[in-house]
């Protein structure tokens, strides 16, 4: 059994909260937050043994074995690097970082401290997705042609709702936000490398993406087209196509359902789920547990190649 503390107490820490109590092998013991009162009621909400409101002192606790870093996105480096030097494990929200050069020297010092470090993308270890992964690769569909994902939000006009660091000039933008979620779905499912990448962004004031799209090539082949935006409606779907059928899927990071068109006929795919959150910190504890220092699904070089699509 693992001992998972939350550090940062954000919108989305309630549902890591609720993913963690649901994983085997693992129990939710603390939180750490600036706010003494914060980390209290959390605690409380959640009846953990304790909370923290420094992270030194979370830090010092022998009794933390996985931290599940939720701060903002400009600060996951140096949240990254302290927790690894203290000998904790670390999964870290997405994204990670925010350069590539960042992601090797975080990876580095997990090899030599010998404990696992991991980006937090959920889409990748819902029940649905995985199922679909190994559907693709069981051929169900045929030969893969092609991936459409996208994921819109109206963060933009409820500005005033969100987190500041949405606003960033480092981190911040719909394609660190919700961007990711495409881009790591599609290159989850087309199980290749990236070969070649071209991305078109609309930038607030020269500052953050507000609208995005890519064309990705990877290397065998697979053709996938990626949006996200804060502006524009969108259907936040995703769609697979192959030779012999397709999958379809509305919002596919988080369902439980999906329809697999093939032969003419439409067939449902279906799957139960506690929590979007439980797939990713399941497959840490499994990791942590046969002593890896990074996963073969979601470690160095997948992170690498979300960077690679953001970033070009």
């Amino acid at each position: 059994m693992k001992n998972i503390c939350i550090l940062g107490l954000g919108s989305i820490a309630h549902r890591v909260a609720v993913g963690i109590q649901a994983a085997k092998n693992a129990q939710l013991y603390a939180v750490c937050s600036r706010s003494r009162q914060k980390a209290r009621e959390f605690a409380q909400r959640f009846s953990l043994p304790c909370f923290f409101d420094s992270m030194d002192a979370m830090l010092q606790d022998e009794k933390v074995d996985v931290i599940y870093i939720c701060t903002p996105n400009s600060l996951h480096k140096a949240h990254i690097l302290k927790c690894l030097a203290h000998d904790k494990h670390v999964i870290c929200e997405k994204p990670m970082v925010l350069y590539t050069q960042d992601l090797v020297e975080c990876f580095a010092m997990a090899k030599e401290k010998h404990r696992f470090l991991m980006e937090a993308h959920k889409c990748v270890f819902t029940p649905l997705n995985q199922k679909i992964h190994q559907m693709i690769h069981e051929g169900i569909i045929g030969k893969v042609h092609l991936i459409e994902a996208q994921d819109a939000d109206d963060v933009w006009v409820q500005k005033k709702k969100v987190s500041s660091w949405h606003f960033e000039d480092e981190g911040g933008g719909c394609l660190y936000d919700i961007g990711v979620y495409p881009i790591a779905y599609s290159n989850f499912m087309a199980q290749s490398s990236i070969k070649q990448v071209q991305l078109m962004d609309q930038k607030m004031n020269e500052r953050f993406t507000i609208h995005a799209q890519a064309n990705i090539l990877y290397e065998n082949g697979i053709m996938a087209h990626i949006a996200t935006s804060w502006v524009s409606k969108m259907e936040n779907t995703a769609h697979i196509y192959g030779e012999k059928g397709s999958i379809h899927c509305h919002n596919f990071w988080k369902n439980t359902e999906a329809i697999l068109m093939r032969d003419g006929k439409e067939e449902k795919i279906k799957v139960s789920m506690k929590s979007d959150f439980t797939g990713e910190v399941q497959h840490a504890i499994e990791c942590i547990e046969k002593g890896f220092t990074e996963s073969k699904v979601m470690g160095l070089e997948a992170s690498r190649q979300i960077l690679q699509v953001i970033k070009s």
